[in-house]
């Protein structure tokens, strides 16, 4: 078994190039403090292979990424040179100075992962702590309706030329959590590598996470439906949240 993304990294970006992440950082760049955006420090956390994080250098901000996966973050440097970028694991490994960024970002579900009980309270206590007084943190997840109803017991995959994959998914209501077994195939030479991946996602129903943003130290600015202005519905399938970091 390969570790999640270890094997899923070399097509990552071909895979999700559907996905609109110049919305994504429109949307963040209209939460970002006001300032020279040079002036402006933001910690990309779970960056993955840095599409986040090159559209925000791109515009000027000063970023910095974050992610547990060596093998994403290789990506990332050779996407985005300039950037500084760390490994680590949430929660526990250190993520920067205290109060050492005007804000961050969590992107594409990532905070899914914390499926251990307390572990999203005590990431969202350490990312407080190195965010400034006022500063933001704009970050996603995959709703219940999503993991629930849309991923649920299903099973799919497809066939893109130099890649091919199978996708399983099982549900545990009781945990709250759906189980990804990942299989892919990519190319080599005339021969296909195979490799499985096996990743696990949580969903966070509303008290649940807000008692966790309060106890960190955070309020809520906004709630809404992927990336837009539309509030967030029970149908919603990515909520994205914007906290503000308290005195």
């Amino acid at each position: 078994m390969t570790a999640p993304y270890d094997a899923l990294a070399k097509v990552y970006d071909r895979w999700n190039a559907s996905h609109n992440y110049d919305l994504w950082a429109e949307f963040i760049t209209n939460q970002l403090p006001d300032a020279k955006r040079q002036d402006v420090s933001v910690l990309d956390i779970c960056c993955g292979t840095g599409a986040i994080t090159r559209r925000l250098a791109n515009r000027g901000y000063a970023i910095t990424g974050v992610d547990q996966s060596e093998v994403m973050l290789a990506f990332a440097c050779a996407e985005v040179p300039s950037v500084k970028f760390i490994h680590a694991t949430l929660p526990g490994d250190t993520l920067g100075d205290h109060a050492g960024f005007d804000a961050a970002v969590c992107t594409f579900d990532s905070l899914n992962y914390l499926v251990a009980d307390g572990d999203m309270g005590k990431t969202l206590g350490q990312i407080a702590t190195v965010i400034r007084p006022g500063g933001v943190f704009v970050f996603d997840v995959n709703t219940r309706y999503k993991l629930e109803t849309v991923f649920g017991n299903t099973h799919y995959g497809d066939d893109l030329g130099d890649f091919a994959y199978v996708w399983r998914n099982r549900l545990d209501s009781e945990a709250k959590t759906v189980d990804f077994l990942i299989t892919l195939f990519t190319r080599h030479g005339d021969a296909f590598k195979r490799e499985t991946e096996h990743h696990v996602q949580r969903w966070f129903d509303h008290p649940e996470l807000e008692a966790d943003i309060e106890a960190a130290g955070f309020t809520v600015d906004s709630l809404t439906d992927d990336y837009t202005e539309t509030p967030a519905t029970e149908q919603t399938m990515r909520e994205t949240w914007v906290l503000r970091r308290t005195g």
